[in-house]
């Protein structure tokens, strides 16, 4: 799944939607996800990586589920 949306205009719905799924409050899902795009996207020795970058965002959806499966 491709969660990007998270940083979209509507991330509030699908924060609610996957909070429940999870049995998480949206607050944890919208951090954890800021969370995981700091730590794939962020670093010391790159610069900062392009989200639209399909590499990039395929990194950044496989963490967030691995949060995601953490949490649950």
């Amino acid at each position: 799944m491709d969660y990007s949306s998270l940083l979209g205009p509507d991330r509030y719905d699908l924060a609610v939607a996957l909070a429940k799924q999870y049995h998480l409050d949206p607050s944890q899902v919208l951090f954890g996800y800021l969370q995981v795009v700091s730590q794939v996207t962020g670093g010391t020795e790159a610069g900062q990586a392009d989200l639209h970058e399909p590499r990039v965002r395929a990194a950044i959806n496989q963490e967030f589920e691995h949060f995601l499966k953490r949490r649950h």
